[in-house]
């Protein structure tokens, strides 16, 4: 396609989608509602698995050290864990800060312990959390060749559940942003569909004075790139809008738990996602509405 050309279909392509007038309005504001859907879920499947992330890597397995373990040693040992590659960090929590937190938890009912602070029964531990928590079999085989460590907590059920868990989010986020993609093609290519036929005549004209396919059909793919660009612009504009007062009004209260993307975050991926979307959907909605026509 020689340059020449391709501004001619830019021209025509933008001249037919302010001709159309509220035609061309009803296709961005389609375009602009399914594309709001999906970057509502681009962010939702983001911080879904932002979230999974978050509670594997805080996940905590606590190791205990053999009674009567010099400092030395104990010191040693930390330095050993460090050096595994899938332990992201380690921790030394004293026998003393571990009766310390007993006592915490037991602030209405001291009288239990009562005794105990001069024959303290708790170990010397460390807790650590793993970058990759399917790979805690090999980590703590690792784990429990340190010379020095008594054994291992690791709630292994847990675990399993968690790995499960994150999975299962996983696929589900891929799949639910399957469906929308689907249903904004459909829809989409459904009002592109009625604008093709709305100048069906013009479309035969053209070719029976001998325009080929392609000639004909890359105005109306240029308009419907255009729909989805202005479409994915306003979508963009609603859903981080939005997203940045639901962060605003409710997020200093999950943060406290789970931590969000910053608005900042999440744009980059919501720009780029929603405009290849509207911009393939837009041309491929054009293009299939409009094979019928063609062949007269």
């Amino acid at each position: 396609m020689s340059v020449r050309a391709f501004k001619f279909f830019v021209v025509e392509g933008t001249k037919s989608f302010f001709k159309n007038g509220l035609m061309s309005v009803a296709s961005v504001v389609t375009v602009s509602m399914c594309l709001i859907l999906c970057g509502l879920y681009v962010i939702f499947s983001m911080n879904l698995n932002y979230a999974a992330k978050q509670v594997e890597t805080n996940y905590e397995i606590q190791l205990f050290i053999e009674e009567g373990t010099s400092d030395t040693r104990i010191a040693d040992i930390g330095k050993e864990l460090n050096g595994i590659d899938n332990v992201n960090t380690v921790v030394f929590v004293s026998k003393d800060q571990a009766f310390n937190q007993w006592k915490e938890g037991f602030k209405d009912n001291l009288a239990i312990l009562e005794g105990l602070e001069d024959d303290n029964p708790l170990r010397d531990s460390f807790k650590i959390t793993l970058h990759d928590l399917k790979q805690t079999e090999s980590t703590m085989s690792q784990v429990n060749n340190i010379q020095g460590v008594a054994y291992v907590k690791n709630n292994k059920d847990s675990i399993d559940k968690l790995v499960d868990l994150t999975g299962k989010i996983k696929n589900a986020s891929f799949y639910f942003m399957v469906f929308f993609a689907l249903i904004s093609v459909f829809i989409i290519s459904n009002t592109i569909r009625i604008t093709v036929f709305a100048r069906r005549r013009e479309v035969n004209i053209m070719k029976f004075v001998g325009a080929t396919d392609w000639f004909i059909r890359w105005p109306f793919v240029i308009e419907g790139i255009l729909v989805g660009l202005i479409g994915a612009v306003i979508s963009v504009l609603i859903v981080s809008q939005s997203y940045g007062y639901f962060l605003g009004t409710t997020g200093v209260l999950i943060n406290s738990t789970i931590q969000l993307y910053e608005v900042a975050a999440v744009i980059s991926p919501l720009v780029i996602s929603l405009a290849g979307m509207g911009i393939i959907i837009g041309a491929l909605g054009s293009a299939m509405s409009l094979r019928r026509h063609l062949y007269v």
